[in-house]
């Protein structure tokens, strides 16, 4: 028939004849060929014109039928049968339609494989009623034999499995059986959690679009999966990314080895398997850790491939530990497994001296850590028990040899005496499955003759035995040698192993020779490799932690089908995920088959490839998560560019970027300190590494570190920064003139000016963080000047946003907004460098959060909810994108818009508490949302005094705790908190009952409406979340003078009381215009508890007026209220 035939039905349709796409035009033309593969039978030509042309006269249905068929006779004709009343598709050899192999008996992997979406996916005739009605009939039966798929092999252990549960859960999400059946599969894999999360969102789902509940069988399989034994809370999340390994094949020969090392774990803290590479170390450490009934989780993190910069960041990723806390990993990880009880397996620790401390401190922090490590080293840790692996001798070895070549040559005999048992284990059984046996027929016999034996030319036990004398009894050896079997007789491999040099040398002692004995196995496989398939494999060797198909066929200049026969020859793998993966000691080897004329040249092409990919996927904001999600699959190869120093400063900068947005904070700062040591860059590339390193220890908590990077950046452009104030105001001075000057003239384009504005941005924001005003007006200044020259819009931005936060705070309002406008126009004009170019596109965001902050502060509160959310949308530093959160809570406040405020104080406390990792995290939102439930009607007074004791409790920790978890704090955040939390606590005992008066609780009222005047009288101008404060003060005030004083003149202490809270409220409104209208009304309680009611009513009306204008409908509500006069209205909201 010629070419072969593919009719791919399975999302959208594809019809292939030889290489090349059938060329049928007519849409209904290939709707009928479509129809004839999936039905499989003969069609009558009625029925075709029907299904088609229905709505047409019979006669030009028929003429219609009879030009698609021309059509298709023209193109395909060889595979039709076509009659005078009937058209059919020829099946058979040489025509594949996969639906129809869907419909027979496939496995997992074939269907995952065959199914690209749904049924005719994309296909749709608006003109044949008859033909749509099919095709919704076919798509439901399509999706049925999709689910017997799943159904056939539930239980298994299997990711793919899972991901075919995902295809099918995801057709249908209202699908409660597709859910279960998804559940069911995550909790095959030990991914509990997955599947719980998986109930949740299916019971949201069905709450939210049908309004019912899940059926009892869902409940029920819920409730099955939440009953795990031994599981302490959060533990599944520790360890759901660290799951043990599936083996593909069983263990042979080491049942006694299993049974000595669960025993060593009963009784001790650290056990290692040590021994040479290839002996099966991380395959028995699997066994064990499969086998072991111990309390708590299991969780398998292997370290091939990893540097010793990078051990521990990869250890706390998947063990699932957050990241984001300013403390470094090692911290986070300890802190993270202290409480845990989980048996953790380390895998190949042999290049990681370093990480023996590590080792040793978790073991004494966890009490319930046990830990399985494997290492051709023995590690320096005194608590550990060496358990030393040894190659496999006699009967276990050739039994793991027949197992392995029986599917390749299956003469090969099950070694031992009759019946094919083998001796080495308990009772002569030579271990391998759960049973301990080889798998095979009873009694653990290969198939073939008599007895399980089938003897070969000159007996194949006795071959098999050389074989494995030969190769010293190493398994990985083992195997190697079995894999030639697809291409060397038995005879032949013995005879060429047992003449070999190096493998000779195998026989001795000394693991440099049994490590040549593996070489001897792998140069007998390299030679079974055709020249390209050679050329391909030392190519790949320059990878590392694996490879995606589209980076091996550019680095290795290969095909597809070469890599098909690196994986036939067991030479690389495929993973669920997609990525193919060379075995450490494979990939060794065949590097050193890597010429050196050839190696510049691949090891180029590998830079050139991840340098294209960090560039094209480069995280560019908070909206790109597949870009985030490609490039971390790739840190390893990327490290490996930067390790070589291949990557160039764009390449930095992107990867700086990358950690920034994993929150690997401490491998950024690694890879720019080694950066600084090891490369001569110009001056301004070694200003950026330095300001770059300087936001970093920002990140981390270490803010004079970071103060420091900042000025040796300057330094290294040419510019200092002064060392006391005198020196500061002179060059505030400078820097104003300077720039003055400078907007005189046109802007430049100097890179130079740009680096340091960003060094002086960091400056300016670690000076606002510690209130010191004189020191953030001059780094101000001097980034105003040097952005301006750098001709960056982003850059001008920030210089103009930071300086007008900082005029701000000095009390010059319109020159802090005309300053101000000046940044929002450069942020409209800034756009995204090119590719390849270094940007500053960090500085737009921070231009963003201090324009919203700046907006709020003035009371255009609608402007500043708009630039924060695209500043949290945008940013790429999870930390800025947190800040943004919270002042957004802080915005919703200062609208009168509460419910919203405590939703995204709670959302925010969240971030905060997992970037710290611990209660700490929440200290600020959890005041925040005390201060919106004292403005919520019907809140019971239980649940705001537990909102405040969590903060007080969060304050606490925090200063007893805050330098141990990288917690920055100073003392006029201290005090602004402890000010927070003393009003509120205070308003929460007069709130509980305002109308009856009560005189303990409003004498307290009093004394801590004192004591708080007293800590205000050392404020900092800066007062960050201090507008509910001072309105709730004004209403305490005004509470206790109408249950002691009103309407008789209040006191002289009364007196002196009102007005210094007023003079607090007055400058807060000076400095911060939007909380006219909140204070505004304040003051006015605060006049008429003085009995002065003229400014009351002044005071009254102009906060109605600041109310109206910033539409904050609360506001204008209780101005409204205080200008009636009436106590019961005026009281609380």
């Amino acid at each position: 028939m010629g070419d072969p035939l593919r009719i791919l039905l399975l999302g959208p349709p594809h019809l292939l004849l030889g290489d090349r796409p059938l060329p049928i035009r007519s849409a209904k033309a290939r709707a009928l060929l479509y129809y004839l593969a999936a039905t499989r039978t003969p069609r009558s030509r009625a029925e075709l014109a029907g299904l088609l042309w229905g709505e047409r006269p019979d006669a030009r249905a028929r003429g219609s039928l009879r030009l698609a068929v021309l059509e298709l006779r023209r193109d395909a004709g060889a595979w039709l049968d076509i009659s005078r009343d009937q058209v059919a598709l020829r099946l058979g050899a040489g025509c594949f339609v996969d639906h129809a192999a869907l419909a027979g008996d496939p496995g997992v992997e074939q269907a995952l494989r065959w199914w690209r979406g749904d049924f005719l996916d994309g296909v749709g005739l608006d003109d044949a009623p008859a033909f749509t009605a099919w095709l919704e009939g076919e798509r439901q039966r399509t999706r049925l034999l999709l689910r017997q798929v799943v159904l056939r092999h539930a239980g298994r252990p299997d990711a793919a499995l899972v991901r075919l549960a995902r295809v099918l859960a995801a057709l249908d999400p209202l699908d409660e059986e597709a859910g279960r059946l998804l559940m069911s599969a995550l909790a095959g894999t030990g991914n509990r959690a997955a599947a719980l999360t998986t109930y949740e969102a299916l019971r949201r789902r069905l709450r939210e679009e049908l309004g019912v509940a899940p059926a009892p069988q869902t409940v029920a399989l819920r409730e099955e999966l939440a009953r795990v034994p031994g599981r302490p809370p959060g533990a599944a999340a520790l360890t759901s990314r660290a799951a043990l390994p599936v083996p593909r094949t069983s263990l042979v020969g080491r049942q006694a080895e299993i049974e000595q090392v669960l025993a060593l774990l009963g009784t001790e803290r650290l056990v290692t398997l040590h021994g040479p590479g290839g002996v099966g170390k991380t395959r028995l450490a699997i066994a064990v850790a499969q086998r072991w009934g111990g309390a708590g989780e299991r969780a398998f993190v292997s370290f091939v491939g990893v540097h010793a910069e990078a051990v521990v960041t990869t250890l706390a990723r998947r063990l699932g530990v957050d990241l984001s806390p300013p403390r470094s990993a090692e911290d986070l990880l300890v802190a993270a497994l202290a409480d845990r009880p989980v048996l953790l397996v380390l895998d190949n620790l042999d290049h990681l001296p370093g990480f023996d401390v590590v080792i040793a401190r978790v073991l004494q922090a966890a009490p319930g850590v046990r830990m399985l490590a494997t290492s051709r080293r023995r590690p320096a840790v005194p608590e550990q028990v060496c358990v030393a692996v040894r190659g496999l001798a006699g009967p276990p070895a050739e039994a793991l040899f027949a197992e392995r070549a029986r599917a390749l040559l299956p003469q090969i005999e099950a070694p031992g005496g009759p019946g094919g048992q083998a001796r080495g284990g308990p009772g002569g059984q030579v271990p391998g499955g759960p049973g301990g046996q080889v798998p095979g027929g009873p009694g653990g016999q290969v198939p073939g003759g008599p007895g399980g034996q089938v003897p070969g030319p000159g007996g194949s036990s006795a071959l098999v035995a050389a074989v494995c004398a030969a190769t010293g009894g190493l398994p990985l050896a083992i195997e190697l040698a079995a894999s030639l079997l697809r291409a060397l007789p038995l005879e032949e491999v013995a005879r060429r192993l047992a003449t070999d040099l190096d493998l000779l040398a195998a026989h001795e002692s000394a693991p440099r020779r049994r490590h040549g004995s593996l070489r001897t196995v792998f140069e007998a496989s390299w030679r079974l490799l055709d020249p390209p398939a050679q050329q391909a494999l030392a190519a790949l060797s320059v990878f590392r932690g694996g490879f995606t198909l589209d980076a091996a066929l550019e680095v290795a200049r290969t095909s597809w089908r070469v890599l098909m026969r690196l994986v036939d020859h067991c030479m690389i793998h495929l993973d669920p995920a997609g990525r193919y993966h060379l075995h450490p000691i494979i990939q060794q080897y065949a590097g050193s088959h890597l010429s050196y004329r050839a190696r510049p040249e691949v090891v180029g092409r590998h830079t050139a490839c991840f340098s294209r990919l960090l560039h094209g996927h480069a995280v560019e904001n908070g909206l790109d998560t597949a870009a985030a999600r490609v490039l971390g699959a790739e840190l390893d190869n990327l490290r490996l560019v930067l390790e070589r120093g291949d990557g160039d400063a764009a390449f930095l900068d992107r990867y700086w970027t990358l950690c920034l947005r994993l929150r690997l904070y401490e491998e950024g700062l690694a890879v720019l300190s080694r950066r600084l040591e090891r490369t001569a860059d110009p001056p301004r590339l070694r200003a950026r590494w330095l300001r770059l390193s300087g936001a970093m220890l920002y990140q981390l908590g270490r803010d004079p570190d970071a103060v420091g990077h900042a000025e040796a950046a300057l330094r290294a452009v040419g510019l200092g920064w002064p060392a006391s104030a005198p020196a500061l105001v002179t060059a505030l001075v400078r820097d104003v003139l300077g720039h003055l000057w400078q907007r005189a003239r046109a802007g430049g384009h100097d890179p130079v000016a740009a680096e340091a504005a960003q060094a002086l941005a960091l400056i300016a924001l670690l000076a606002y963080r510690r209130h010191d005003l004189l020191a953030m007006l001059a780094a101000s200044a001097g980034q105003a000047n040097t952005a301006w020259r750098s001709g960056d819009a982003a850059l001008r931005a920030e210089a103009c946003a930071h300086l007008a936060i900082a005029l701000r705070v000095a009390g010059s309002r319109r020159l802090a907004d005309r300053i101000g406008h000046r940044a929002d126009t450069d942020l409209v004009r800034h756009s995204a460098p090119p590719p390849g170019v270094l940007g500053h596109g960090d500085a737009a965001d921070w231009a963003r959060l201090a324009r919203g902050l700046s907006h709020l502060n003035a009371g255009r509160l609608r402007e500043a909810r708009l630039v924060l959310t695209e500043c949290r949308e945008r940013t790429v530093d999870p930390r800025l994108a947190e800040t943004c959160a919270g002042l957004l809570a802080e915005t919703a406040i200062w609208q009168g818009d509460f419910a919203t405020a405590r939703d995204l104080f709670d959302e925010t406390a969240e971030l905060a508490a997992s970037r710290v990792g611990d209660e700490v995290g929440r200290h600020w939102c959890l005041t925040g949302a005390a201060e919106t439930l004292l403005r919520l009607d019907g809140t019971d007074p239980g649940e705001i005094r537990a909102v405040l004791d969590r903060a007080r409790a969060a304050e606490e920790r925090r200063r007893t705790h805050g330098a141990l978890l990288g917690v920055r704090d100073d003392p006029a955040a201290r005090l602004v908190q402890e000010i927070r939390l003393l009003t509120a606590t205070a308003r929460l005992h007069a709130r509980q009952d305002p109308r009856s008066p009560a005189e303990p609780r409003l004498q307290a009222s009093l004394a801590a409406v004192d004591h708080i005047l007293e800590l205000a009288a050392r404020l900092p101008r800066t007062q960050p979340g201090m507008i509910e404060c001072w309105s709730g003060l004004a209403e305490l005030a005004w509470i206790h003078w109408i249950h002691t004083s009103a309407p008789a003149t209040p006191d002289r202490a009364a007196r002196r009381r009102l007005r210094v809270l007023d003079r607090h409220l007055a400058r807060y409104i000076n400095r911060y215009p939007g909380a006219a209208a909140r204070l505004g009304w304040g003051r006015a309680l605060l006049h008429q508890a003085r009995g002065h009611h003229r400014g009351a009513d002044a005071h009254a009306g102009r906060a109605l007026a600041a109310a109206t204008r910033m539409n904050v409908a609360y506001d204008a509500r209780r101005a409204a209220a205080v200008s009636s006069r009436d106590p019961a209205q005026a009281a609380w909201p």
